[in-house]
């Protein structure tokens, strides 16, 4: 029983330390104190809390806004989530605390015009319909992360695709390159092994007669199949630079599939 009690608390307090909790604040509009409420989202940049806010506004509720003093402003405009009424609509963001408390404070002014703030004490309706949107606002900042995560997987795909698109079109170049090389080299042996045969040969007719023209001709067969071997050397060191570049292109080949794979797979995990 004393352990059922132990977990009982444990969950208590753990919930509690959990949940978002909002204030009521007087928040300064450039000199005007305007009243209005609080609440604090751990661990998210302010820029991307900001974001939100405002993508919630703008999409949910079609609401235009402006920056104005360091708040979006959005001026007599209706909000459901509110009430009937038409409001004046004002928030800002802050970072607050340090290391592991580091959060994003978010100030949320509501007024009926001319700067008539909805507090507890004018209209505790209202103001619970404001309390319930900024509870529910941090699982709108991670499905707002959530959404910017997965547009930079789309694009982070598309960039891979691109790449490998490209990756594959060098290597087939360079499939056909070699190819061709080979061709050549295949060319080039049997250029060789002619030029040695018709040396030999030349020197076989040169031992029975001593004739010196067959002689110079030895030698102009000697300095051609010397000059074949060079191109022989040339094209062996080009082929193997060739296959090097097509080992590492299958290496960038295979890195990228593994890239796509993952971020494939991470992508249809956020859309389910």
């Amino acid at each position: 029983m004393k352990k059922i009690f132990a977990l009982l608390a444990f969950a208590f307090v753990f919930c509690s330390l959990s949940a978002q909790r909002v204030n009521e604040t007087v928040a300064l509009f450039g000199k005007e104190q305007l009243n209005g409420f609080t609440i604090n989202i751990a661990q998210t940049p302010s820029d991307i809390v900001e974001n939100a806010m405002a993508d919630k506004f703008e999409k949910n509720f079609l609401m235009k806004g402006s920056k104005k003093k360091g708040y979006y402003v959005y001026s007599n405009q209706p909000c459901s989530a509110f009430g009937e009424a038409r409001y004046d609509v004002y928030f800002t963001t802050a970072e607050v605390g340090k290391k592991k408390n580091k959060a994003t404070q978010v100030t949320l002014v509501v007024s009926t015009g001319n700067q008539n703030c909805i507090t507890f004490s004018n209209d505790p309706r209202t103001s619970r319909n404001i309390v319930a949107f900024l509870e529910a606002f941090p699982n709108d900042v991670e499905a707002y992360k959530i959404t910017l995560r997965i547009n930079e997987l789309k694009d982070e795909i598309a960039s891979l695709e691109k790449d490998r698109t490209n990756l594959e079109k060098d290597q087939e170049k360079a499939k056909q390159k070699a190819t061709k090389m080979n061709e050549d080299m295949q060319l080039n042996v049997a250029q060789v092994e002619a030029k040695t045969a018709e040396i030999a040969k030349l020197q076989e007719s040169y031992n029975q007669t001593h004739n010196e023209s067959i002689k110079e001709q030895i030698s102009t067969a000697a300095k051609e199949k010397q000059t074949l071997q060079k191109s022989q050397s040339s094209m062996q060191k080009s082929l193997l630079k060739l296959n090097d570049e097509l080992h590492k292109n299958d290496v960038k080949l295979e890195e990228n599939l593994k890239n796509l794979d993952k971020k494939r797979t991470e992508l249809q995990q956020l859309q389910r």
